[in-house]
């Protein structure tokens, strides 16, 4: 047997006894010296022993083992669980009280309390009953000098028509309401120059009928001031439309929704691709859009509700197809008295155009790029061919540099500070009611983000230190936005501070490559909770919020994919609604409120795994409209409009109703959200694609329908 050294216990008995022994070293030496430690060793056991057992008999109740306690500890609702919930606290009880000490706590979970279930499916309607009484509203005037209303009112009287002789009988009222009159105001106090001061303007209530195009059958009672605001005359004891500030709108059968235009009549399409921008205008009181009326080509209309009016504007292209708004969309400014779009006249190529809805007032300001413009100082800036920033009140197309709020000094100042930079806006553009941010380049090289704010200041950030910054979905938060860029190669949140400073939001890690965060849905904010997608799984983006105010960053659902990622977010203010993904209902709508129990599919419209056809998503008051198909009753609907209002969801209006019709709506153009109205481009089966719209007043509470 071989036999290596440092191993000689391995070695047989004989060969050791054999081995030559040298005088300097006595035999077996190592072998004593072991033999000691072993010794001191077992004394060492047998000591400890000895020790452990008084310790056992001194403290026999050592012997059990620390207890290990669970407890729950309320809280508050806190973003993001608004709903409030408990923390489940866990560890040994050191000390035996039997309490789960601060200093004892080893883990803690936060558990959310769930949202309340959604409403169940609402009930059949009833059977109508026989001779059912209609519901009546009167008015009655209050004469001044009493004691309810000492300058006079109105009071509504409202009851059951049981005689029905069209009259609200005495005996027939059910309920009242007086609404007085204000109190004239009193003389002003003497000015320093001794001038008495003069009377003030009386609260004035009258009744109107109800707008046709809106209600036909119906009366709003207007509240205001004879003040002789804007247009109106003071004091002339005549309730003129400026002096109007507040309104009760009754209507007694459900809001109007129709079909509003038929420029190609017969079943061609009047509306096509290239053809179907549109913008409501407040100034102009209507609805302008680019349609093709089968004489004239593409050209700019407006429709007007009031009026029930629709006309071309003017024929831009005499040989051809204007094409308004084909790239960069119509823009209404100047509070909606004007109207902004991309055009050609077939002479000057594709030129920006200016509008005030009549021939005259149609004029081209000249060329700019084809990327949609943002909004900034009580006008638009858009891109040149050249790749300047230009910008627009509708009067002319200048240098963003020169802006007619800025005198010469300033201009000058402006001009200078961004003397060393270029490339402006090219990489991203972001505009609010202070400033305009934009990415430049410097003398290096080097983009990164920079501010200009309307009084001419120029803040600068640096983000990359070792090269640009890329940045995209800005989103204002106060002074400071928010925006999505590259952190070591991923996507994360960026907060520039007012101040010129940043702060990274979030640390999402990804298992590889790179979170793609905010490339499906965006950033939207709830208050402090930002909402966005991302992926760390790639592949599968999901829901994440982030909450700017206690920095709590979580994925929000664990089911929902691809939020907002084919259609877009519409936002409420308190909930954002999106389109989604989810295995278990194929595309369909979802909403969340920034928590995870409020995160949820809104409504399977197509049952099963079976995908629905969500074309548009827009947020009228607390609630939204989608366009979409659907199931109702067991059968399918084409596509068409529905309401959602709390967490329900209902059909509102089809263009063409039918078993196997659908109005195909939104097959062109966008869903528009007016003052009143909502309109989309349907098809009805016998007009082809045109101009639908539907009164929303009930979703935005602006109107009180009583049915008879």
């Amino acid at each position: 047997m071989q036999t290596t050294a440092g191993n000689e216990s391995t070695r047989p008995e004989h060969e050791a006894q054999n081995e030559q022994v040298s005088p300097d070293h006595p035999p077996h030496r190592h072998r004593r010296w072991l033999a000691v430690v072993q010794t001191l060793t077992l004394i060492t056991v047998l000591l400890l022993a000895t020790y452990n057992h008084a310790l056992i008999g001194a403290t026999p109740d050592q012997t059990t083992a620390t207890p290990w306690l669970v407890e729950s500890e309320p809280f508050e609702p806190v973003a993001p669980c608004n709903q409030g919930g408990y923390h489940i606290h866990t560890g040994f009880d050191i000390n035996g009280n039997d309490v789960l000490d601060e200093g004892e706590r080893q883990d803690t979970t936060a558990i959310c309390h769930g949202l309340r279930g959604l409403s169940g499916p609402q009930g059949q309607a009833g059977d109508s009953g026989e001779h059912a009484p209609i519901q009546l509203l009167s008015t009655e005037a209050v004469s001044p000098q009493n004691s309810t209303c000492p300058e006079g009112g109105m009071t509504m009287h409202s009851g059951l028509d049981y005689n029905e002789n069209n009259i609200l009988d005495e005996d027939e009222i059910i309920s009242e309401a007086t609404l007085c009159n204000g109190i004239v105001g009193r003389d002003g106090d003497n000015g320093t120059h001794g001038l008495d001061g003069t009377q003030g303007a009386g609260a004035l209530v009258d009744k109107v009928a109800a707008p046709s195009y809106i209600c036909a059958d119906g009366f709003v009672v207007r509240f205001g001031v004879d003040d002789g605001t804007a247009e109106g005359v003071a004091n002339n004891d005549l309730l003129e439309d400026d002096e109007v500030r507040e309104t009760l709108n009754f209507c007694f059968e459900p809001l109007r929704s129709e079909r509003v235009t038929d420029l190609l009549s017969g079943t061609g399409n009047s509306m096509t691709s290239g053809c179907d921008a549109a913008a409501w205008a407040d100034g102009l009181d209507g609805l302008v859009f680019a349609g093709n009326d089968g004489t004239n080509g593409c050209e700019l209309h407006l429709h007007r509700p009031g009026l029930n009016e629709t006309a071309m504007i003017l024929n831009l292209h005499p040989n051809g197809d204007a094409m308004p708004g084909r790239d960069l969309g119509l823009h209404a400014i100047n509070d909606g008295a004007l109207v902004l779009f991309d055009a050609t006249d077939g002479a000057n190529g594709r030129q920006l155009w200016v509008s005030d809805g009549t021939e005259n007032g149609t004029r081209a300001l000249g060329p700019v790029e084809t990327v949609a413009p943002r909004p900034w100082a009580d006008g638009l800036l858009f891109r040149s061919p050249t790749n300047d920033l230009l910008w627009t009140n509708g009067s002319d197309l200048r240098t963003w540099t020169t802006l007619p709020i800025w005198n010469t000094a300033q201009q000058q100042a402006v001009t200078d500070n961004l003397s060393e930079l270029n490339q402006f806006g090219q990489a991203w553009l972001h505009t609010n009611e202070h400033a305009v941010w934009f990415s430049a380049s410097d003398t290096n090289g080097d983009v990164e983000p920079y501010r200009l704010d309307l009084d001419g200041t120029l803040t600068a950030w640096s983000v990359n230190a070792f090269g640009s910054s890329q940045l995209t979905n800005l989103l204002t938060f106060g002074n400071d936005v928010l925006a999505a860029a590259s952190r070591g190669g991923v996507k994360q949140v960026l907060r520039l501070h007012d101040s010129g400073t940043h702060a990274w939001v979030t640390s999402i890690s990804p298992a590889s490559g790179d979170t793609r965060l905010g490339e499906g849905m965006g950033l939207h904010l709830i208050g402090d909770n930002l909402i966005f997608d991302a992926e760390t799984v790639a592949g599968e983006p999901r829901l994440w919020t982030s909450n700017l105010a206690n920095g709590i960053t979580l994925q929000l659902s664990s089911s929902i994919l691809a939020p907002g990622a084919q259609v877009g977010v519409a936002n409420t203010g308190t909930r954002l609604m999106f389109d989604c993904l989810t295995a278990s209902t194929g595309l369909e709508t979802c909403m969340t409120d920034g928590t995870p129990q409020g995160s949820q599919v809104v409504h399977d419209l197509t049952p099963g795994l079976m995908s629905s056809d969500v074309r548009g998503i827009a947020s009228v008051g607390d609630g939204w409209l989608v366009v979409s198909d659907g199931m109702v009753n067991g059968s399918a609907q084409g596509v068409s409009l529905w309401v959602v209002e709390g967490e329900a969801m209902r059909p509102a209006y089809n263009a063409w109703t039918g078993s196997g019709n659908s109005s195909e709506a939104l097959t062109y153009g966008q869903l528009i959200i007016g003052p009143t109205q909502a309109w989309m481009i349907a098809h009805d089966g016998v007009h082809g694609h045109e101009w639908h719209r539907w009164s929303h007043g009930e979703l935005s509470d602006d109107w009180i329908v009583i049915r008879r």
